[in-house]
């Protein structure tokens, strides 16, 4: 309040009455705004309750830390959204609030937290989701955000994003005729603030960006007051209301005829929040590995779900190694296409590939770090031979001595490099536990088939890549004959099978689940491993950087 009552105190002066009412008039609409509650969704489900989310979050970064409670809202962020725009049952304007609610605590505990440039992701983030960024709240949140960190002409462009046509047609990105008002009111006290030219109205400003922007802005809107704003709101609730069509019955099926569009902004949201939930191993991952370790020292997940050459099949559909039922999902999957005829097995293939790279880069890294290791120990060995042979030269009488004492400093050494050793081989097995944490976040996210988010499960691992072994032959083969020639062998593949399995009465589950049966396959289709680091060593403490200088 402290520039808004210096500013009375001017126009008092000066007996500039109109401009002490605009002042009020943005005192009080600040006091709403600030003052506004929480997005409510009344018919939310009672498993969309944000404010449950919240508090679990909140409990979370006070044991765990920041991390852990970043990524309690990124996990909740991900299945929510998940749910509305790739589910059938649940409609979006009924969890479009406690969406909304969910990405503004997330922005607010970066900020809490000082993490300026992580809420600046989050916000972005927010206002591209399908779900909420549609909410004027976020949009209101994001840009006063801005303004504190001191970047007006972003806030700005923030403003037109929200409130002005774009050049894609899909009109502006806040819907809602009450949070518009309240958007370009907020967009004048701005403008205003920054020309310093409190007799700006909101006429000329919407000319202005019309005839910068081209766009088609309607400048019947007047600047409301509070009581008017939440009259709007009032009516435009009972408005959508009405006009809302009837909740589908969940147990009514999508029609052929009904297609699934996808925008820019929701593969954005969707893609960032993959990445942020695959970036780093949750505490629990973690104490799952614990678990299993037990007493034993640490090793690389076995096997792993990407070999170094493509896998010799028999059957390119796989069904020996997974089964018809688990196959034909497969073979769906990498014939199906878009509407528009594009096909969505290339990008699944894609994603594969990939992962396979990230595994390759992951073992290059290893055996360049254990190269690295064992040149300084070479050079450090080279050194201190050197200098016994120095101190035994000039021993004299005392050699016995001499020698006992290079005799103790040389064993001293051997068991420096052996630490050294087993430190890189820890650290070595923790990163291709998260690297495979990462791969089953994001094949998780591709709907494949066994794969429900991070397991530790040997039995499942050992499923997984059985699945990925199959993809794997897939995209080494696509790449080899082409697209076409790859779906239409595929395609009968994928005939054959529906054919056997309509012959089929009952499946046998054990035959694609037994673990030893699982492992005794899978060494069979990996051969030619990667350039491997020495054996394990037990479990040591984390490796030191400075262990790679020299």
């Amino acid at each position: 309040f402290f520039f808004s009552a210096a500013g009375l105190q001017y126009c008092l002066h000066h007996h500039r009455h109109l401009t002490i009412i605009r002042l009020l008039i943005l005192l009080l609409k600040y006091y709403h705004i600030y003052n506004m509650e929480p997005v409510l969704s009344s018919s939310a489900p009672p498993q969309y309750n944000s404010q449950s989310i919240i508090n679990t979050a909140e409990e979370t970064l006070q044991t765990s830390g920041v991390s852990a409670a970043q990524t309690v809202y990124k996990s909740a962020l991900l299945e929510w959204v998940d749910d509305v725009t790739m589910g059938d049952t649940i409609e979006k304007e009924s969890v479009k609030g406690e969406i909304a609610n969910l990405w503004l605590a997330y922005a607010d505990l970066n900020r809490r937290s000082n993490l300026f440039k992580s809420a600046t992701e989050v916000y972005e983030q927010a206002i591209n989701c399908p779900v909420g960024g549609e909410v004027g709240k976020i949009w209101m949140e994001y840009v006063h955000f801005l303004e504190e960190r001191g970047r007006p002409r972003t806030a700005q462009k923030l403003y037109l994003r929200a409130l002005v046509e774009g050049n894609d047609g899909d009109g502006p990105s806040v819907k809602d005729v009450a949070d518009q008002n309240l958007l370009w009111n907020e967009f004048l006290r701005m403008m205003q603030s920054l020309r310093k030219n409190p007799d700006l109205t909101l006429e000329d400003l919407k000319s202005a960006v019309e005839h910068e922007r081209g766009a088609q802005v309607d400048i019947s809107t007047t600047i409301m007051q509070p009581e008017a704003v939440a009259s709007a709101a009032d009516s435009s609730a009972s408005n959508t209301a009405e006009q809302r069509p009837a909740k589908r019955s969940r147990w009514d099926k999508k029609t052929p005829e009904q297609i699934e569009t996808l925008s820019a902004g929701s593969i954005d949201t969707a893609a960032s929040v993959v990445f942020a939930t695959s970036k780093n191993m949750p505490p629990e991952v973690e104490t799952l590995w614990h678990a299993r370790d037990g007493g034993s020292m640490p090793c690389k997940p076995e096997p792993a779900l990407f070999s170094a050459s493509p896998p010799k099949l028999g059957d390119p559909s796989g069904k020996d190694l997974v089964g018809i039922e688990t196959a034909v999902k497969l073979l769906q999957m990498l014939t199906s296409k878009t509407h528009d005829g594009k096909s969505l097995g290339s990008a699944l293939l894609e994603l594969c590939h990939a992962c396979w790279m990230m595994t390759a880069l992951k073992e290059e890294e290893a055996v360049k770090a254990n190269e690295a290791l064992e040149k300084k120990i070479t050079t450090d060995t080279e050194a201190l031979e050197s200098n016994l042979a120095a101190r035994a030269s000039v021993a004299g009488g005392a050699m016995a001595a001499v020698q006992h004492a290079n005799e103790q400093e040389r064993n001293q050494f051997i068991m420096q490099c052996t630490v050294q050793r087993e430190q890189l081989l820890a650290f070595s097995a923790w990163e291709f536990r998260k690297l495979l944490y990462t791969q089953q976040i994001i094949l998780s996210s591709a709907k494949l088939p066994y794969f429900d988010g991070p397991s530790v499960d040997s039995a499942s691992i050992n499923v997984q890549a059985k699945v990925c072994s199959i993809l794997h032959s897939a995209f080494y083969l696509r790449a080899r004959v082409g697209e076409e020639n790859h779906v239409k062998m595929l395609t009968k593949q994928l005939e054959n099978l529906q054919k056997i399995a309509s012959t089929v009465v009952k499946s046998e589950p054990v035959q694609q689940q037994h673990p030893a049966q699982l492992q005794m396959q899978l060494q069979q289709h990996q051969q030619l491993p990667y350039q491997q680091p020495p054996p394990n060593f037990p479990l040591p403490p984390p490796m030191p950087p400075q262990m790679f200088q020299h």
